[in-house]
């Protein structure tokens, strides 16, 4: 089956000492080749899936080695607040507004999916919303022939576990993408980041652009917004979205990005 981010069916070996080329298992799935690159070099190696086999059992059954890797674990503020923003989106998506008993059935609508994510600190872009809705509608697929359109709480799980990144966003993430869109500087032209938001990659619409500059800031006006012609990576990180830090691997930055 596909990996499914179980840190405890994978294990590393160093097989060469530089690129591999390619690699092969022979049918019986006893023996793996590797062929080297520069080093020109063919191994054989033997598979023992004891090893592996003793690390899932000793590493937990179903949804718990993928809570171990969440800091904290079960008893920790991260999953706590997964717990509380799934039950919400749950009492949500059968519509809040009511006084008659809801009944929850643990899952949650595909479409809440994105709204969990950035809820938990973690903004996926569109490509990768749609991988993840992906990775969930045909996750059943092959078992049932029809693909699923709901979200229980050990799938938000996984998902979170397996796609955030391992690294917030610090100062070097913020200069280097200001350096690729400007030829090397880490400031750039206000006329020439909105042009680039509404025209490239992911692009927003003018109505949006302005939408988001107002729950940023307050302020829909492009140049009340953005109220300098030139703006440099540190003054798009601290005065538009409001982080108190930047670096890279600093506790504050995980604060504010939450």
């Amino acid at each position: 089956m596909p990996l499914d981010g179980n840190p405890n069916k994978t294990m590393g070996l160093i097989a060469h000492p530089g690129e591999i080329a390619d690699f092969c298992a022979s049918s019986d799935g006893r023996y793996l080749f590797t062929c080297g690159g520069d080093d020109l070099s063919v191994k054989m190696w033997a598979i023992d899936i004891n090893p592996i086999e003793q690390a899932i059992a000793l590493g937990g059954q179903e949804i718990e080695p993928f809570i171990n890797l969440i800091e904290g674990g079960r008893d920790g503020n991260i999953y706590q607040d997964m717990k509380d923003f799934f039950y919400y989106s749950m009492i949500r998506s059968k519509d809040e507004n009511t006084t008659k008993t809801r009944k929850l059935d643990g899952t949650v609508p595909l479409e809440e999916l994105p709204n969990l994510m950035r809820a938990m600190g973690y903004y996926p872009t569109e490509q990768e919303v749609h991988n993840m809705k992906d990775e969930v509608k045909f996750s059943v697929f092959s078992d049932q022939g029809d693909p699923t359109n709901n979200v229980n709480m050990d799938t938000f799980i996984k998902l979170f576990v397996n796609h955030r990144p391992v690294y917030g966003i610090g100062k070097n993430t913020i200069e280097d993408a200001f350096r690729d869109l400007s030829d090397g500087n880490i400031q750039i032209t206000r006329d020439d980041l909105i042009n680039f938001l509404n025209h490239d990659g992911e692009m927003f619409g003018v109505e949006e652009l302005q939408s988001d500059f107002g729950y940023l800031v307050g302020k829909e006006v492009f140049k009340e917004a953005l109220p300098k012609d030139m703006i440099t990576a540190e003054e798009f990180a601290s005065d538009l979205l409001g982080f108190e830090e930047y670096e890279e691997g600093d506790e504050d930055v995980e604060n504010a990005e939450g």
